[in-house]
């Protein structure tokens, strides 16, 4: 679903058109960037309507968008627009992915992997009933949380102090 509704995006892009409202001008009465009202207003003008959001596009589909904008020496809304994508920065995340990782990169499934492992390591039983293999398990698995919470609050610390530092140096540098 999209965040504004089609019948919104309509009366500014047509208060732009017929009015000649300028985007920034709307920006300050609708709060709505001025960048995002020329993408409607173009989308408007090349299609007649709004593209609706789209969330899962396919490897070939990200290929074939990245090859031909370069290819035709495109901008990322001009690319935007002829493939029907709402966000131009959509592309240009695609392009970091295919710069850092190639290929593959954009073929791979978005959204975080889980880092938990699948089967709970603690049973489902009293504690009382466990066996030494269990136990083990638990208390290696609750060892190595403990190690990663200090980790993480150890670093937590250090950034605090260095940006205290900074900020003393900041001061002594300026009298």
């Amino acid at each position: 679903m999209s965040k504004y509704s089609k019948e919104f995006k309509l009366k500014i892009v047509l208060d732009y058109i017929e009015k000649h409202i300028s985007p920034k001008q709307q920006e300050k009465a609708y709060g709505v960037s001025s960048s995002q009202i020329r993408q409607w207003v173009a989308q408007y003008k090349l299609n007649g309507k709004f593209t609706e959001p789209t969330r899962h596009f396919s490897g070939d589909f990200k290929l074939k968008v990245l090859n031909y904008q370069q290819e035709h020496n495109l901008s990322n809304l001009a690319t935007a627009l002829i493939f029907g994508i709402t966000d131009k920065a959509t592309i240009s995340a695609w392009r970091k992915k295919y710069i850092t990782g190639g290929t593959e990169a954009l073929f791979q499934k978005q959204g975080r992997r889980s880092k938990m492992p699948k089967k709970s390591l603690i049973p489902n039983k009293p504690r009382e009933e466990w066996t030494k293999d269990e136990e083990l398990a638990y208390l290696r698995m609750e060892n190595d949380f403990l190690k990663k919470y200090l980790a993480l609050v150890q670093e937590d610390d250090r950034k605090k102090q260095q940006q205290k530092k900074d900020r003393e140096q900041s001061m002594l540098s300026e009298n």
